[in-house]
């Protein structure tokens, strides 16, 4: 564990779990990426990621209020912070190549590494406030074993599309889902042919995603529909905050949202820190 500057960084789950419980519970929707990474570690261990994770939380001598999670080879992910809080993690750390935050949170840090913010993908945090289910156009179900290779398809092929510049998607992750009944397909005859994922249930809420629809199959209600079937599924295993990110640049899926009953509560961005070129005077 290293102490420094107002900030405690440790590679135990369990450790940052209890320091941060406060933190977690007063802001557990915001929290939703942390709450997820941490369910993931403290499941599956610490090495389930690759390399150690780094898991840091900001004390201004009132108790944790600001987080840095960064498991390698993913890109750090900071909640809010003030400036201050700001200025000491980048002394304490070297830049990292990107960063997925706060917008303003993104700017301290890329000031404070003489850097600025190249935002790659700007999304919006939505939370389910009535669930206004659409007219199905096909049924929907669990996924089930036999749905385990073409949902692994699937799962590359979202990740191809919509977030080529990450690491490639773990299987486990995938098969941990079906086992855990946290898949939902819509099929029609000739089988299924979009499905939606729900995250594990922390602090009492869940996050939908990956939606996906193949692409032959799109513009018919099979998004909205799966989304639909796992926010149900999320309410059902205890989830009293039903979440999911949009891509702001997506006028379609942020109003098909809206649509099912979800509203914005905050806004996050995916940036590039670029450093500041010098000149020779």
């Amino acid at each position: 564990m290293l102490v420094g500057v107002g900030w405690t960084v440790t590679a135990d789950a369990e450790e940052f779990w209890r320091a941060t419980d406060p933190y977690l519970r007063a802001h557990r929707v915001a929290s939703t990426l942390v709450l997820s990474i941490l369910d993931t570690l403290r499941s599956r261990g610490g090495g389930v990621y690759g390399a150690p994770p780094e898991l840091a939380w900001w004390d201004d001598g009132a108790g944790p209020s600001a987080l840095v999670v960064h498991t390698p080879p993913y890109r750090p992910v900071v909640s809010a912070m003030p400036v201050d809080a700001a200025a000491a993690w980048a002394a304490l750390r070297p830049r990292p190549r990107r960063v997925l935050g706060p917008a303003g949170t993104v700017d301290h840090l890329a000031r404070a590494w003489d850097a600025t913010v190249d935002v790659l993908v700007a999304e919006r945090l939505h939370r389910l406030a009535a669930l206004r289910p659409p007219r199905a156009p096909a049924p929907t179900r669990p996924a089930r074993d036999a749905d385990r290779e073409l949902l692994w398809s699937w799962v590359q092929e979202f990740h191809d599309e919509a977030t080529p510049d990450d690491p490639p998607p773990p299987r486990p992750a995938l098969d941990a889902a079906v086992d855990q009944g946290r898949i939902v397909v819509a099929v029609t005859g000739g089988g299924p042919v979009a499905y939606a994922a729900v995250g594990p249930t922390s602090l009492a809420t869940a996050r939908i995603g990956p939606v996906y629809t193949r692409p032959e199959h799109r513009g018919r209600g099979h998004g909205a529909t799966v989304t639909a079937a796992a926010a149900r599924l999320a309410l059902a295993r205890g989830a009293e905050e039903v979440l999911l990110f949009t891509d702001l640049a997506n006028p379609t899926s942020n109003a098909l949202y809206a649509r099912l009953g979800f509203v914005g509560v905050t806004d996050v961005v995916d940036a590039a820190l670029v450093p500041v070129a010098r000149k020779n005077v």
